[in-house]
């Protein structure tokens, strides 16, 4: 189990109560993306390096789908603390040159839900455990928009089109979202 992990759960449960109530989790969640100060500027300056093949039609869907990869993994397993053996991107498409969709699922493996459980008992949150796996999840992967707006000098938003949930008999969770982005 990662001392990360529960870190980043922590300072995101004290900072926001994993509420998504006036975009506290998700205003949170871009403050701490943007302090890490070396991985950041890392990830801004690979997406900057391929922005010129796709900056001439305005293609940031197009960016984001033929590098989701390299850029989602990146972003969730460095900047944020999620194991990137439990992480899987599927399905992305871009539509348009400016909408993008992806299939984001993310297995809670048993040591990260006791995390979970142990961070709500001593901050004194009264939720429930599966609402906090699903709302990490998508408010983190939200939470890349600033740096796409950076590049794509545009206004640009992340938004959960479906997000699902199972639980294993082992009490482990897969939290399923599909997210599509668009220029607003």
């Amino acid at each position: 189990m990662s001392i990360r992990f529960k870190k980043f759960l922590l300072r995101a449960g004290r900072e926001s109560e994993f509420k998504p109530l006036k975009n506290a989790l998700l205003n949170y969640l871009k403050k701490d993306a943007e302090n890490k100060y070396k991985n950041y500027p890392r990830l801004l300056e690979l997406m900057k390096d391929y922005w010129p093949n796709y900056e001439h039609r305005f293609m940031i869907a197009n960016l984001l789908k033929d590098h989701y990869e390299e850029i989602f993994y990146f972003y969730l397993t460095t900047i944020f603390p999620f194991r990137k053996g439990g992480l899987s991107l599927e399905d992305p498409e871009a539509p348009t040159t400016v909408d993008f969709k992806c299939v984001y699922k993310y297995h809670y493996n048993q040591k990260e839900i006791a995390v979970v459980e142990e961070v709500m008992k001593e901050l004194n949150i009264q939720d429930k455990v599966e609402g906090i796996l699903k709302r990490v999840l998508i408010f983190a992967v939200s939470s890349l928009a600033p740096m796409v707006e950076q590049i794509f000098t545009r206004p640009f938003a992340f938004q959960f089109a479906n997000i699902d949930s199972k639980q294993f008999n082992n009490g482990e969770y897969e939290v399923i979202a599909t997210i599509s982005a668009r220029e607003q």
